[in-house]
């Protein structure tokens, strides 16, 4: 009841009507920054990447003048140096915001001003964090220190961030509960040399405890670790798991009492279910653990991520649409490093200021640890994960497994899980398949496609928009080897994984257009390609690799940048710069051409180098803008269109498909089908999207 009045009282004044009537306005506001500022990498919209700007918690205190006091998230030029706690002035564009906890967006329009300083207590544990980061070596294990410290991520590098994610061992730089029990233990361990009374002990390292959460920030996620540690450390120290269940409860109440949105956070979910976990089901699995393991330490580091794992594996499968088989086995495997790490690095972010010298040798230390945890995501990050298409349906069938395995019908049980697991390891035999020639990686709203060239090697055309999703297809396929990498234009939905596709792959020579925008993303591209084979090509230039047959003539663009009349959309001259193909292997034909638009269609329909193909790739995501007589040209059996669900551009057009259709073209789109294998024009596979299906990936 309280908590559902908190809640409401909360909603209410979220929905201010002040702010509200200031909604997609600019406005003047005031407030004090609650948050370190966060870098945001800007996302891929379109053909566009957004600019990378900072995020952080903002307590608006005024706005046009008037005295408000709301929650908002401010968006906020990088080239502005904030800290948390500071008083500041600005000028902002208010907008609605699916934050749930905050009211609204702010969106900054100029220059900060700053109006008063953080307090004393902020400014000293910021100093100890900035110079914690710059003692940190610059590699993944450097990096990785104070994420696993302080929950400072900033050092990290995106691909490693995302290896973590995949792995299962993200959480490890989010300031838990693991966090603050190992500081304690190590303080009250310390303090016995040193403190002979245990009351001030406990007291010494209560108050130690109260300056650690400044210097990790007092944050909603912070105070929430702070209470579930004294929720184990109490379960502990009295022995008795009906009491840690009991103070658990009452953290939770008293957390939802405080803040209602933690209801609603899926961090807290997470928490809690952690929390039951180790104090639930994690003594039961040590007590079977001892009898196989005798060192109790060793069977208590095993149990502890296992039991955290299984009671958050349901939120997590919900969240992500993944089921990691490796997340136990990883989180295994470096739990012995974690305490060590933890407790050096605290002792040397203590250091860092006093006496640099000797942090810098604790940082050492740890930092030698930390390789393991990197070896570890590394080398784990290559193995497949389990992706569901409809995730509550299998959250039902799990939830209907696990009902049959507590009420011992294991017959039941048995059969879902052999169903579900034929149809899993069907679908992993089945595509690409042994035999395929051309993929088209299901990459979002964008293209990336690869003709196999046999022996882990592959022609590559386009990198997609995300990094992520082309290295999974590419690590799918086993390409290792790019004799050719094909990047069409420079817009973002073609280049922005681009990183990923050449890391940890020899890349032989790259093609890419003569026209060189938009100029931001081409400069990008080029520091990413900075020492590779890179070539602008123009119309008849030809790339063949004999001991496959395959070759690979270039129909656009021409020498000359020329002008076409825009139609609408996110750039004609850009997308009629694209790099138009046509790809013959011993197997199969393909053409493919970017973003073309029809002035450029027409041009190569009418030059004598377009012939039929097996397979047509369709020119910017199936758009309305095609040259009709171009398909009678081609002649293709199948067509396959890479885009997006749900895209807000209206892409496939259904007037195009109709005429695909009417020619007797078979269409395969990547937001129904998922990635497309082709092994001859009409042997295709597909990874699948339907509801009842899950797969790896």
């Amino acid at each position: 009841m309280a908590g559902s009045g908190a809640m409401a009282l909360r909603q209410a004044a979220l929905n201010n009507d002040l702010l509200l009537s200031k909604l997609n306005a600019d406005v003047s506001i005031e407030g004090i920054i609650k948050s370190d500022p966060i870098l945001k990498k800007g996302r891929v919209v379109g053909s566009r990447k957004l600019y990378d700007d900072y995020s952080c918690l903002l307590k608006l205190t005024k706005i046009d003048g008037q005295i408000i006091d709301l929650p908002v998230r401010l968006y906020f030029d990088k080239k502005e140096k904030l800290l948390i706690d500071q008083q500041i002035q600005a000028q902002v564009k208010i907008i609605k915001s699916k934050e749930r906890k905050v009211a609204a967006l702010a969106i900054s329009r100029g220059e900060i001003n700053i109006l008063g300083q953080p307090r004393e207590i902020f400014m000293v544990t910021s100093n100890i964090r900035e110079k914690f980061r710059s003692l940190a070596k610059p590699t993944d294990a450097g990096a990785l220190i104070p994420g696993l410290v302080i929950g400072d991520t900033s050092l990290q590098s995106f691909e490693f961030a995302a290896q973590m994610r995949k792995v299962g061992l993200s959480h490890l730089t989010a300031v838990s509960g693991a966090n603050f029990a190992l500081v304690a233990a190590f303080l009250l361990w310390l303090l016995q040399f040193i403190v002979p009374n245990v009351r001030l002990r406990v007291q010494v390292t209560f108050i130690t405890l109260l300056l650690f959460i400044f210097l990790v920030r007092p944050t909603p996620s912070v105070l929430r670790a702070a209470v579930m540690t004294a929720v184990i450390l109490i379960a502990r120290s009295r022995a008795e798991r009906s009491y840690g269940l009991s103070a658990l409860g009452a953290a939770i109440a008293l957390l939802i009492a405080l803040d209602p949105f933690q209801a609603i956070d899926p961090g807290f979910a997470l928490s809690v279910l952690a929390t039951s976990g180790i104090l639930i089901f994690s003594p039961t699995l040590e007590s079977h653990l001892s009898k196989f393991i005798k060192t109790k330490w060793l069977a208590e580091v095993i149990s502890i991520p296992i039991s955290a794992t299984i009671f958050c594996t349901p939120v997590v499968v919900m969240l992500s649409g993944q089921l990691s088989l490796i997340t136990i086995p990883a989180n295994i495997l470096v739990s012995p490093v974690i305490a060590p790490i933890t407790v050096i690095g605290f002792i040397s972010a203590i250091f860092a200021i006093v006496a640099t010298p000797i942090a810098q040798i604790l940082l050492w230390i740890a930092t030698l640890l930390s390789n393991w945890i990197v070896l570890v995501s590394k080398s784990m990050s290559s193995l497949p994960v389990i992706t569901f298409s409809q995730v509550r349906f299998f959250l039902v069938v799990f939830t209907v497994i696990a009902v049959a395995a507590v009420f011992h019908m294991w017959r039941l049980m048995i059969l879902i899980s052999s169903l579900l697991a034929l149809q899993l390891f069907y679908n992993t035999l089945t595509w690409p398949g042994s035999g395929w020639q051309v993929v088209n990686c299901d990459v979002g709203q964008g293209d990336g496609l690869v003709v196999n060239l046999g022996e882990g090697a592959g022609i590559v055309i386009d990198a997609g928009p995300d990094p992520v999703k082309i290295d999974s297809c590419l690590n799918n396929l086993g390409i290792k080897v790019i004799p050719l990498l094909v990047l069409t234009h420079f817009h973002a939905d073609h280049v922005g994984g681009l990183t990923s596709v050449i890391n940890n792959r020899k890349i032989g020579q790259v093609w890419i257009s003569n026209l060189h925008q938009p100029e931001e993303s081409y400069k990008t591209v080029m520091q990413q390609l900075s020492g590779l084979d890179v070539k602008s090509v123009v119309q008849g230039q030809q790339f063949a690799i004999a001991s496959t047959g395959t070759t690979v003539k270039v129909l656009w663009p021409q020498p000359l940048t020329q002008q076409f009349t825009s139609l609408p959309g996110d750039g004609s001259a850009i997308n009629n710069s694209s790099i138009a193909l046509i790809i013959k292997t011993s197997k199969i034909s393909l053409f493919t051409g970017g973003d073309i638009e029809p002035p450029v269609q027409e041009i190569i329909s009418k030059s004598a180098d377009l012939t039929a193909v097996d397979i047509l790739k369709v020119s910017h995501h199936g758009s309305a803008y095609q040259y009709l007589p171009m398909l009678d040209i081609l002649k293709p059996k199948s067509a396959i269109i890479s885009v997006g669900a749900g895209n807000t551009y209206g892409h496939p057009d259904s007037d195009l498909i109709a005429e695909l259709i009417r020619r007797g073209v078979k269409v395969w789109r990547t937001d129904n089908s998922g990635g497309i294998s082709v092994a001859t024009p009409n042997k295709i596979r597909v990874t699948g999207k339907e509801w009842w299906k899950f797969r790896w990936a």
